[in-house]
């Protein structure tokens, strides 16, 4: 009788666990595993548009210069001399 949980101490559940058994406790537990995924994604998130945004330059004198070495308005030569100079 004790193996199939029938009488004993050592039941599938029963009076072992008492009233914590339905009183929701594990919607707390979901909620927090939720938060914690919400938690890893967003500071996910934020270190790859860091490290996307410091491969970008935010001075805009450089980005023009980009753009004309692009189209070969300027050679290797200036394009190099000209940033020095920015930088």
């Amino acid at each position: 009788m004790g193996v199939m949980g029938i009488g004993g101490m050592m039941g599938f559940g029963g009076m072992m666990y008492g009233s914590r058994a339905g009183s929701g406790w594990w919607i707390v537990g979901a909620v927090l595993q939720f938060l914690f995924l919400l938690l890893v994604l967003g500071g996910g998130y934020l270190a790859v548009r860091r490290l996307l945004n410091a491969t970008e330059s935010s001075d805009p004198a450089i980005e023009e210069l980009r753009r004309a070495y692009a189209r070969g308005d300027i050679s290797d030569e200036e394009f190099e001399t000209r940033r020095e100079r920015l930088e």
